[in-house]
């Protein structure tokens, strides 16, 4: 009799954890999915450039000793070639990750990781990425009065 109730009590223990564990299993999931549709209702962080180029926004920096303003952005692209990139002011870039070919004023020009170089305001700008993924560093220099 005694066996009975032990063996009875062992299952109701059994059953109780599979419950809390299927109960714990699913509200973490039901977290994650919940989560995962939040992060799709958020605003996108990146701007189209150009075709084939997106920037991240702009990080400002406004100087308080001169008329000088700065603006920071990531520059991301996959394989192939990007249409005419606008150059609004003269930019300083730095390819922070890849190897890719520029073409500025129909000069071309290869540059791998970790080059600087600077493009002038109304030049013609292109890239050519032959790899996965390039990740270059703009940083455009606004001079002039605020």
């Amino acid at each position: 009799m005694f066996g009975f109730k032990a063996r009875w009590a062992r299952l109701l223990i059994g059953l109780l954890l599979l419950t809390w564990l299927g109960t714990y299993l699913l509200s973490r999931e039901s977290g994650a999915v919940g989560q995962s549709a939040k992060d799709e209702n958020q605003i996108s962080s990146y701007e189209l450039l150009a075709k084939g180029v997106v920037g991240t926004a702009p990080f400002q920096v406004q100087f308080k000793s001169a008329p000088l303003r700065l603006e920071l952005r990531n520059l991301i692209m996959g394989r192939g070639e990007t249409e005419s990139i606008p150059t609004p002011t003269r930019i300083l870039l730095e390819l922070r990750q890849g190897a890719v070919t520029i073409t500025v004023n129909r000069e071309k020009q290869s540059r791998s990781q970790g080059d600087f170089w600077v493009v002038d305001k109304g030049s013609s700008f292109t890239i050519q990425n032959s790899g996965e993924i390039a990740v270059l560093r703009a940083i455009y220099i606004f001079e002039g009065s605020r």
